[in-house]
């Protein structure tokens, strides 16, 4: 069974469950709660007190309790949703995140959440009842993640303190199938999303790239996506000399796994046209541990190099996210996986390799390991599957972390219009991000005296001059547009955040279910 580290189940109603242990309503800073009218009359005089006592709560994710008398008794909650013309899709979805972390603290296994028909917010793609209902199911998934897939003895719980199924009530006026679909759509994305972060978070004793695949190919078996996996009998016949030179210290060789959604309508016979159409690849950075090789890594905080997958953990949630929502367009996902280990047999500076396109490298630093492997994938990728665009995700620099700290992932393109894209679907998706340039000048930076390129340019500009190297994987002609993502900021936490518990996050699959939606309808509109 594919674990998503969340045990959540999700309905609408119209009226309030009268076993739930907690019923929530929101309200912003200013004026009355909202959907008050959906309460029973007891609840509706414990949110009254609350009101009248000044309990409401000043800032954004507080929640304020009033128990009601009943059988058997159960808490009216105010959830503070911040000042009214802050309210947006992104601040929804941390209100329904704070709702879960609530639950979980004070273990309760049924909630019920009043969603008002309307409820004004700003901010970019937001404004209708659907985007609400969408925002707070997606946060409260997403808060409701709990890894304890390590958890020993040294750490159990009593029986009656372990974990329970929680149960997510949204009471409503309309219930409708759009709203339904609002639901679905926020479920299959944040499951995609917390598979993301499961994967991330196994250590690198457990996923390695051979491991890895397996999970891939159970993630495919379970959803129906297709999948192959290049073992490094075909990445040596097949010429992906960056993939078999940062694996060559580990005794776990390299892996290039393809997942593939065939798109609805393959199976519903939906016009040809649409599914034969040129696809959409994405593309996942999978280190499964990076020690730096040679030019090896300090020791601290090395353990968090369980991390570098990130890129390739994404494209696995989003794949399942595309194929569990039945997605209608053809996508193919690339997970390009090694271990950079050291070792007698490992990779040098000094080396000079061959990437699949027949582009040269020589070696400069092997801690610079993410846009060789990246680079084979993408080259491959190109030529394999004629995609209409490319994105990839990565965390590659630590020079972009300095750039843009820890709540952006840095963005780099060969096209405009397809940046415009990817940076539009972020708005919508709440994940920022930040467009760096990419261009002749950091190409120049990348020049070898005694092959094509090298693949460390040194410091300065880093973010920039790891782009560059991957354009050296695209095609000079057709030009295939083409988007990197560098996600090394965001890609985990070394801290509670409102959305994330400290660990992995899954960046990156709302994005680009969002920007694949958009590519979907061709009008601004979800499928």
């Amino acid at each position: 069974m594919i674990s998503t580290s969340t045990n959540v189940t999700v309905e609408l109603a119209k009226k309030v469950p009268a076993r739930a242990g907690a019923v929530a309503v929101l309200t912003a800073q200013e004026g009355a709660p909202r959907g008050m009218e959906l309460l029973p009359a007891a609840d509706r005089a414990a949110i009254d007190a609350l009101v009248g006592a000044r309990a409401i709560p000043s800032r954004a994710n507080e929640i304020a309790a009033q128990v009601v008398d009943g059988s058997p008794p159960h808490r009216a909650l105010l959830v503070g949703a911040g000042a009214a013309k802050k309210i947006s899709a992104q601040s929804l979805r941390e209100v329904g995140a704070a709702l879960a972390k609530y639950a979980r603290r004070h273990k309760l296994d049924h909630v019920a959440m009043v969603v008002p028909d309307v409820l004004e917010h700003g901010g970019p793609g937001e404004t209708s009842y659907q985007s609400t209902l969408e925002a707070l199911v997606t946060g409260f998934l997403l808060g409701s993640f709990n890894f304890r897939e390590y958890k020993g003895s040294g750490s159990k719980k009593p029986d009656n303190e372990k974990e329970t199924p929680l149960r997510l009530t949204l009471v409503a006026a309309n219930t409708g199938a759009a709203a339904t679909a609002a639901i679905d759509r926020a479920r299959f994305v944040a499951s995609g999303q917390n598979l993301a972060r499961t994967i991330a978070s196994r250590p690198g004793n457990e996923i390695n790239p051979p491991s890895l695949a397996a999970v891939a190919q159970e993630v495919a078996k379970s959803t129906g996506l297709a999948c192959r996996v290049l073992d490094e009998k075909e990445l040596k016949r097949l010429g992906c000399g960056g993939l078999l030179a940062v694996g060559a210290g580990s005794p776990n060789p390299p892996r290039l796994i393809v997942l593939e959604h065939k798109g609805s309508g393959a199976k519903k016979g939906a016009s040809k046209s649409r599914h034969d159409a040129a696809p959409l690849l994405v593309i996942g950075k999978s280190i499964t541990f990076d020690t730096g090789g040679i030019s090896i890594k300090p020791a601290e905080k090395m353990g968090d190099m369980i991390y570098d997958k990130c890129g390739g953990m994404a494209v696995l949630g989003l794949m399942h996210a595309l194929a569990e929502s039945d997605f209608p367009l053809r996508v193919i996902g690339l997970l390009t996986s090694a271990e950079n280990h050291v070792s007698g047999t490992a990779y040098r500076p000094g080396d000079i390799i061959t990437l699949y396109n027949g582009v040269t490298v020589e070696i400069t630093n092997t801690d610079a390991e993410g846009r060789l492997v990246l680079a084979d994938a993408i080259a491959w990728g190109i030529e394999t599957y004629k995609p209409a665009a490319v994105v990839d995700l990565a965390t590659l620099t630590g020079g972009c972390v300095v750039a843009l700290g820890h709540t952006m992932a840095g963005l780099m393109s060969n096209d405009d219009a397809l940046a415009g894209e990817i940076l539009a679907a972020a708005d919508v998706a709440g994940e920022k991000m930040w467009r760096l340039p990419v261009g002749e000048d950091q190409r120049d930076m990348m020049k070898s005296n005694h092959a094509d390129i090298v693949n460390s340019a040194g410091r300065w500009g880093s973010p920039l001059t790891g782009a560059a190297f991957l354009t050296f994987a695209l095609p000079e002609k057709p030009k295939v547009p083409w988007v990197h993502l560098d996600i090394a900021g965001v890609a985990d936490t070394d801290k509670d955040l409102p959305l994330y518990a400290k660990g992995a996050t899954g960046f990156g699959v709302r994005t680009l279910f969002e920007w694949l939606t958009e590519r979907a309808t061709g009008a601004g509109k979800r499928p």
